[in-house]
């Protein structure tokens, strides 16, 4: 439960993090062009995919339920993927891809931009089950469509086909339904909600987070435990070879603690911890579909309320950020050329009013009693504008070249514009081989508190940028398995890093280079996959000296094992699982003193930055489903390996900085689902 403190106390610069100036969501579903995946899933191939081509990860929502761990959510799915680690086992773990941290990988749904991702508890994404299609994760060399510094994360939604199915899921922590009507001849609706329940029972059930039995002073309570809600609704009609849809999220997550368990070591940061997110987006699209041209418009408008109140000391955070956008692709299929040219205009109005501290980039800096408590009041107004133009060329039938330019513009301080060339290249020795390279430049904007006044440095007007050189060989077996092995290196310049004068500068430097390695095999009806993980990330951390340090998304190794197997028409069984490196950590190493309100407190001394690294994660997940007519069981053992051994999730100190043991990450947690379709 350490963790909902931790979020919370991040919330303000997480504020300051949303991007004002956030890049193009660029996701274009070609559904003429697909794959079958079996006899009931087809994966769709989106306007720059290639085949062959390097880190390109797709999966089926079906496939994704299927997998242990996944609690229902098909976008958890994402940590079996070669390539993404994450810092621990717990729900709510941020994921690194490849040695990228979290801020640099764009999550985009079909073009739509959503303001967060997965709720404050971490247990699900804000996407309803029945409306995730297919995910593709795209962790390196990307094409020019998707504005990225690291990685992107694609989810395809399912579009309404008038079925006049629907289902009413009820689980241990949650419940919704989803229902796909027909309106009309060629008009179709479909809608989803989901409200978290466990609120309504946890202060029966539990009120002390935590507590010390030495000093009933320190103590953490729940004033309103975790709670969310969802919805999803997409109304389409078609005319001919015009399909238009109108679409909608909208998601709210509140949390309400009170903790005084720093009394005696940051009295600043104690009491009270209010979180109110709230986010909705709404778009209207036109899909125009001709004989060997397919063009996409799509109008939106995206609206995120945060409001946040932490500690006695008042410190607060209130935004609410307006994004309005105008995107625009067509694609061409004509004599062995795919050609795609498009762009977006965007604008973006964010009235900001911050009271807090100065944010700390890394795990080693001063207790909120020392801070400079900073106020911001400011509304930001931002015009940005994107093109991008890319050509697929089916040289032979062995050899495939992608290349293209992603250009932007923006009105945003001084940052003025920039282009990204970027070209990818596979050949196909036959069939069942084949190789590739792709190599790129990518940017995107430093995070907004790094650039702004009292918390940043107004003057940096450069973006953050990487280059990513990756390759792939791909070999497929006779005995229905595959082998895909895939080193990758990226460098990255331009990071805005701490400045002891300016806050920060863009000046900072860092590289991260490794392997991913996926082995699948199908015996019978029995799916095995096999993936390994090696990456080696460094980065520079202040304008001090050059020299750069791992940080905590430095995750060398990750093994995984997935298996699942159907034993019959009803019965079918799934387990995962992990071992990875633990997170790197900076060691405290002595003490100081210092006053406040004529008391004296311990201030700590830390050794060299994330030099030390916690002990290594194991995770362990099963999941047992069982369907009988029109209801579906699934029971999800979560963290199985916590019966037997915790994984740390950080160290723990004393009043004096003296080591006290360590937190443990999420221990086992038990899931039931019960579905009723019809």
């Amino acid at each position: 439960m350490k963790k909902l403190i931790t979020l919370s106390l991040i919330t303000i610069p997480l504020l300051l993090q949303a991007e004002v100036t956030l890049d193009a969501i660029e996701v274009n579903a070609d559904e003429q062009n697909t794959t079958e995946y079996s006899n009931t899933e087809v994966l769709y191939q989106k306007e720059g995919y290639m085949k062959a081509a390097p880190m390109q990860k797709q999966i089926t929502s079906k496939q994704a339920l299927e997998i242990a761990g996944t609690n229902g959510d098909p976008l958890k799915a994402l940590k079996t993927f070669a390539g993404v680690a994450s810092t621990n086992n717990d729900d709510g773990s941020e994921i690194y891809i490849h040695g990228s941290k979290p801020r640099e990988t764009r999550f985009t749904i079909n073009h739509l931009p959503v303001g967060y991702l997965f709720h404050m508890d971490g247990l699900h994404s804000v996407i309803a089950p029945e409306m995730t299609g297919q995910i593709d994760a795209y962790l390196g060399g990307f094409d020019v469509t998707y504005g990225a510094m690291g990685a992107v994360v694609d989810i395809s939604p399912k579009y309404p086909t008038g079925s006049g199915k629907g289902h009413v899921h009820i689980g241990m922590y949650n419940a919704d339904f989803a229902y796909d009507a027909k309106l009309g001849e060629n008009t179709n609706f479909f809608i989803s909600a989901r409200r978290s329940y466990f609120d309504l029972i946890a202060d029966k059930i539990m009120d002390e987070l935590d507590k010390d039995d030495d000093d009933p002073r320190k103590k953490t309570t729940f004033t309103l435990f975790p709670q969310f809600y969802d919805a999803q609704m997409i109304l389409s009609h078609q005319m001919g070879d015009n399909v238009f849809s109108l679409e909608m999220l909208a998601m709210n997550d509140k949390l309400k603690i009170h903790d005084t368990f720093n009394i005696e070591k940051d009295p600043v940061a104690v009491g009270k911890v209010n979180v109110d997110i709230k986010s909705n987006t709404i778009g209207a699209r036109w899909v125009n579909i001709g004989e060997d041209r397919t063009s996409t418009t799509l109008a939106y408008r995206m609206l995120t309320s945060s409001k946040v109140s932490l500690f006695d000391a008042d410190f607060y955070g209130d935004e609410v950020y307006k994004e309005y956008g105008l995107y625009h692709e067509t694609v061409w299929n004509k004599e062995g050329h795919t050609l795609s040219l498009g762009g977006e205009i965007k604008r973006t109005d964010a009235p900001i009013k911050i009271r807090s501290t100065g944010i700390d980039t890394t795990d080693f800096g001063d207790p909120t009693t020392l801070k400079e408590v900073i106020t911001l009041d400011k509304t930001f107004k931002v015009k940005e504008y994107i093109a991008f133009a890319q050509d697929i060329w089916h040289i032979t039938d062995n050899d495939h070249l992608r290349y293209g330019l992603r250009a932007w513009k923006t009105d945003f301080q001084a940052f003025g514009s920039g282009l990204d060339p970027r070209v990818a290249f596979v050949h196909d020795f036959d069939d069942n081989l084949s190789v590739s390279v792709a190599v790129g430049q990518y940017s995107q904007h430093p995070n907004t508190f790094t650039v702004v006044d009292g918390f940043g440095n107004p003057k940096i007007d450069t973006q953050e940028s990487a280059k990513h050189y990756t390759l792939s060989v791909q070999k497929t077996f006779e005995d229905r398995s595959s082998l895909v092995v895939e080193p990758f290196y990226k460098t990255f310049k331009n990071l805005a890093i701490a400045d002891d004068l300016n806050n920060y500068e863009a000046v900072g430097k860092g590289n991260a280079y490794g392997l991913d390695i996926t082995y699948t095999k199908k015996v019978d009806d029995i799916n095995l996959m096999l993936a390994y993980s090696y990456v080696h990330a460094k980065r520079q951390l202040n304008t001090n000296n050059t020299k750069q340090y791992r940080f905590e998304g430095d995750i060398p190794h990750t093994l995984q094992l997935s298996a699942n197997y159907k034993l019959n028409e009803n019965w079918r069984v799934s387990g995962y699982a992990k071992y990875s490196s633990g997170a790197p950590y900076t060691p405290i190493v002595g003490t100081s003193t210092y006053s406040y309100k004529g008391k004296e407190y311990y201030r700590p001394i830390y050794g060299k930055p994330y030099s030390k690294r916690l002990d290594a994660n194991y995770d362990l997940d099963i999941q047992v489903g069982y369907t009988t007519g029109n209801w579906e069981y699934a029971l999800e053992l979560m963290n199985v390996n916590a019966l037997f051994k915790t994984n740390t999730s950080g160290i723990k100190y004393n009043d004096k900085y003296e080591e006290d043991g360590s937190y443990e990450q999420m221990g086992f947690l038990p899931s039931l689902h019960m579905t009723y379709r019809f």
